[in-house]
């Protein structure tokens, strides 16, 4: 959200620039810009060295903003260079218009990638049907019902379901059942599940996904059956 804050900000002072051009110290802004840009270009190759930026929110967020001040660093080089040989002064505003739009772009991205994580949605990285047929193609699983995916946070996702097995399964034989399950889900990017067991004679709605709703009064939640 700051990307973007920032993004505006910055063609709000591009606009007041290009109606009232301002002097610029074309060669102190070449030399601070160079030396941005330097700095810029180390702290991005730290991070992808040591850092998720695919799947970490947080670190992508902090990458997109130093690429975002690498290529502010770019333009001010550029801007400078044509104001120093060319004396076009409104080189200045346009370098922050274009930069401007790019941090705009990959901030709207990972703010709407947050707001997903942060309304539970379903995680890009797990293919749902295939998960269903992960654990319906177990022996011993008769159906799947009530199934609910999503994120606790990037790089964290959860899986709650209510799985209906042979009534006459022994606790010894569901667990084991549960440990296989979970096994093969930790490799589908599954890293956190919580499983009911049921037998055919559950009162719940047979339906694959999650269906919730509560009372008028709104005194506790209950499945929909």
């Amino acid at each position: 959200m700051t990307l973007v804050l920032i993004a505006i900000y910055i063609f709000y002072e591009a606009i007041q620039r290009f109606q009232n051009p301002p002097e610029v110290a074309s060669t102190g802004m070449l030399i601070i810009a160079t030396i941005g840009l330097v700095v810029n270009i180390l702290v991005a190759w730290i991070i992808l060295r040591g850092g998720d930026v695919e799947e970490n929110l947080n670190m992508r967020g902090a990458y997109l903003h130093v690429i975002s001040d690498m290529l502010g660093s770019i333009g001010a080089i550029v801007a400078a260079l044509l104001i120093i040989f060319f004396g076009w002064g409104w080189a200045d505003p346009l370098a922050s218009v274009i930069v401007a739009a790019l941090v705009l772009r990959s901030g709207y991205y990972v703010t709407k990638s947050g707001l997903h994580v942060l309304m539970e949605g379903a995680p890009q990285n797990v293919d749902v049907d295939d998960v269903i047929q992960t654990i319906k193609n177990k022996t011993g699983i008769l159906s799947v019902h009530d199934l609910h995916v999503w994120s606790i946070t990037s790089g964290l996702n959860a899986l709650s379901c209510h799985a209906v097995v042979d009534g006459q399964m022994s606790i010894t034989e569901s667990e084991r059942l549960l440990h296989q399950i979970e096994h093969d889900l930790e490799h589908k990017n599954i890293h956190h599940m919580t499983i009911q067991l049921e037998t055919p004679a559950h009162l719940h709605d047979n339906s694959i996904l999650c269906k919730v709703k509560s009372d008028s009064a709104g005194h506790h939640h209950h499945h929909h059956h």
